[in-house]
């Protein structure tokens, strides 16, 4: 296991925010855009593909977030906001922070060792999830980083 985090490359910045309809369109008016920023909204009626799962703080959760993704080389902004009371990392932060940038994400070899390597140093897992086809987990480095890191891999199974 190496003593550093597997990347030093931001692939996303993650930012929650209150209003995401309203964000959108800022953006859009700021940003010549390859493609317009657009918002997706949840389905309720939709789960989770077998053997997919989200934990937060130990705990299985569900919460359903809009969301937003603006393209900007060479990173992109996902743009979160959620969309139901249940409890979630994103919630926690709005409630916290207010609406601003709440992480971001490096993609990642080795999964499990990256986990084990920022437990070791003292950087708690909080939340985690797996859709299958790739793989989330975030680390609580708010209070020593000034936001979370998460990391990411994809995967072929």
């Amino acid at each position: 296991m190496s003593d550093k985090l597997g990347s030093n490359q931001i692939v996303k910045i993650g930012i929650v925010v209150n209003n995401i309809e309203d964000v959108a369109k800022h953006y859009n008016e700021i940003f010549d855009l390859s493609e317009a920023a657009v918002v997706r909204y949840p389905n309720p009626n939709k789960m989770p593909q077998e053997g997919a799962y989200r934990e937060y703080k130990g705990v299985r959760v569900n919460p359903k977030l809009k969301s937003c993704i603006v393209n900007l080389d060479p990173v992109y902004l996902e743009i979160l906001e959620p969309a139901d009371e249940e409890p979630s990392m994103w919630r926690d932060y709005l409630k916290k922070h207010g609406s601003g940038v709440c992480f971001i994400s490096f993609y990642v070899n080795g999964f499990e060792q990256q986990i084990d390597f920022m437990e070791k140093g003292g950087y708690p897992l909080s939340f985690v999830e797996d859709k299958i086809f790739e793989r989330y987990a975030y680390f609580d480095t708010q209070d020593k980083l000034g936001v979370t890191i998460e990391v990411k891999e994809r995967e072929q199974r």
